[in-house]
């Protein structure tokens, strides 16, 4: 079986293998332009495309299974992978406008324009790169009139799971204090408007606390004292311990 982190490197390798391949396809016919001014033939540009697709497809959607991996938790990781993702951005420009300057060639045979809008990267770039650095990636992105979504749209944020240790301290400090509150209630059965205004206080926050670890959703809408309240989960119940009052509906 294996690990996240071995998926990582192994995804890595992968996009170091795809960049050779397409460098070593590309470079000879760039220097062939370059000294004898020959121009490349369709089959050469329709391999090029296809491994630059295949190259920055693959990463594009490497960066969308990294963060089911794990890998955004390294923080040193994560930053030098956005400053990837940039430099292959530059490279999809690049790579971009190669192709769409041998459109004549292409004949309507394939369409050597965008392969994907490449937003995951875009993404990457904008949430852990300097502003200066992706703004300016996205003006040169406008100026050849390619795709911006990942600069524009955020996307949604994830949802992160609440740590166990934060679980386990709710739950021992919420029992620890609804003990405490139980014995007292039972050492002073009759206690003062003040006493029992701190006990029902102390009360909700410790049932609340312990009910932040129980899994579904409770939603509480009252009016008290021409105020509406409303509230989900751990906080409901700290709400519905608080407002009611059960001596008084007993009597």
């Amino acid at each position: 079986m294996m690990t996240n982190e071995q998926a990582v490197v192994q995804a890595e390798s992968e996009i170091a293998l795809l960049k050779k391949n397409y460098m070593e396809h590309l470079t000879p016919i760039v220097m062939r332009i370059h000294d004898k001014s020959e121009e490349p033939t369709l089959q050469e540009l329709l391999t090029c495309q296809n491994l630059g697709a295949s190259y920055f497809n693959y990463v594009e959607n490497f960066v969308g299974n990294s963060g089911l991996l794990g890998a955004h938790a390294n923080g040193k990781w994560v930053t030098g992978f956005a400053e990837t993702c940039h430099n292959i951005l530059k490279a999809v420009i690049v790579h971009t406008n190669f192709l769409r300057s041998y459109s004549t060639t292409f004949k309507g045979t394939l369409s050597p324009l965008e392969d994907g809008t490449y937003a995951n990267m875009q993404r990457m770039t904008k949430e852990y790169l300097p502003k200066e650095i992706w703004e300016g990636l996205k003006k040169s992105f406008q100026e050849d009139n390619l795709p911006t979504t990942g600069f524009d749209y955020s996307g949604v944020g994830d949802m992160r799971a609440t740590p166990k240790w934060q679980l386990i301290l709710g739950l021992g400090v919420g029992i620890f204090f609804s003990l405490v509150v139980l014995i007292l209630a039972m050492v002073i059965p009759n206690p003062t408007s003040t006493q029992f205004f701190i006990f029902r206080g102390v009360f909700s926050v410790s049932l609340s606390a312990i009910s932040a670890i129980i899994p579904g959703f409770l939603n509480v809408e009252s009016r008290f004292q021409k105020f509406s309240i409303r509230a989900t989960g751990a906080i409901a119940i700290f709400v519905i311990v608080w407002l009611l009052n059960p001596p008084e509906l007993v009597s």
